[in-house]
């Protein structure tokens, strides 16, 4: 099964109609993402880093592009 990019995510019409059904920006849609991307890269308790399995950079501005 295929993971999503955040940059998928953010451009699936499907993502967008449930965000507009619940009145969620795009761009606030895009700051949790970045926010869970962040904490998921944060250094784990035994010194090492958490890795992310997101493959592509993107950035809340980007969301604006979209």
């Amino acid at each position: 099964m295929h993971e999503m990019t955040p940059s998928e995510m953010l451009k699936d019409p499907l993502i967008r109609q449930m965000l507009r059904a619940d009145k969620i920006s795009l761009a606030t849609f895009a700051a949790l993402l970045d926010a869970a991307v962040r904490q998921h890269a944060r250094p784990s308790n035994d010194g090492t880093f958490a890795t992310s399995r997101m493959s592509d950079a993107w950035t809340v501005d980007a969301a604006a592009f979209i």
